[in-house]
């Protein structure tokens, strides 16, 4: 009886640590797999696509920040916020005092500000697609309260619409620490009224470490 007391007592002491052993292992299992939150920011280029736009404008170079969340290791969710300046084209800024408002607009620079939710799918460790709409706020140099009103289709007042765009990409590793150079191209549109102007260009970003 002695020998049976202590067979079941040493056949216990060895389930317990095996079940502490097992407790701590998934424990730092569910540690490691956090789904971390992560920093990427940089710059972008583009140029209009749609051909009113084209006729007047041309280099758009900006900044854009984005914060991203990793819910797998396909899927990412994120808010980006993006800053971009677009110039006139050189030589067409032919006005005469009697121009109006839209018509001095459209031979002025100007800038727009968009914060765009968005949805990420890495195919791979290296290459990434996405997709983003949010809102967009335009501010021209000519006068702030028109927007993006020199377009015809539009308002004259039109400084809000809605931002969209879709991106690929490819991630380059830089460190041991897993930062990451981010370069995509990127197909962007400002709609409103049923009239989207178009913008095709690319980001750089560096993604901090996560």
């Amino acid at each position: 009886m002695k020998k049976i007391l202590v067979l079941l007592f040493s056949i216990l002491i060895l389930a317990g640590q095996s079940l502490f052993a097992q407790s701590k292992l998934d424990s730092n299992n569910t540690k490691k797999e956090k789904k971390p939150i992560y920093f990427e920011s940089g710059i972008n280029a583009s140029l209009p696509v749609h051909i009113e736009m084209y006729r007047t404008h041309r280099l758009a170079i900006g900044l854009n920040g984005r914060v991203g969340k990793i819910i797998s290791r396909k899927l990412e969710l994120g808010i980006r916020f993006d800053y971009d300046y677009r110039f006139i084209r050189k030589n067409t800024r032919i006005l005469t005092p009697e121009s109006t408002m839209q018509e001095r607009a459209s031979h002025n620079n100007f800038s727009l500000f968009s914060l765009r939710p968005n949805i990420q799918f890495n195919m791979n460790s290296h290459w990434f697609w996405g997709a983003e709409t949010g809102v967009g706020y335009v501010l021209s140099d000519e006068d702030s309260k028109i927007g993006m009103g020199f377009v015809s289709e539009y308002a004259s007042d039109q400084q809000f619409g809605v931002c969209s765009g879709l991106y690929v990409g490819r991630y380059f590793n830089i460190s041991p620490n897993k930062n990451k150079l981010g370069v995509s191209m990127n197909l962007t549109q400002f709609l409103a009224l049923g009239h989207a102007e178009n913008s095709l260009g690319f980001r750089v970003n560096y993604r901090f470490k996560n």
